[in-house]
């Protein structure tokens, strides 16, 4: 059975992000077109959920735990 090695786990937790990343870019571009809704009943919620978003990679979160709308 192999060991798995410090590098390994720099190239698991690098691949992590990048899935991480993809996903969250796609989250903002499936929430586009509610900015430009401004009377939606959750408008407010979709811009906090975006500056969620946005802000997610700079914190202690990621990748572990995703924003939430």
């Amino acid at each position: 059975m192999s060991e798995i090695t410090e590098m390994d786990t720099a190239t698991i937790a690098l691949a992590f992000g990048v899935v991480e990343r993809t996903w969250r870019d796609q989250e903002l571009l499936d929430t586009d077109n509610m900015v430009s809704i401004t009377d939606h009943p959750q408008h407010s919620d979709y811009m906090a959920y975006r500056v969620a978003l946005r802000n997610w990679p700079s914190t202690s979160d990621f990748p572990n735990i995703r924003p939430t709308l």
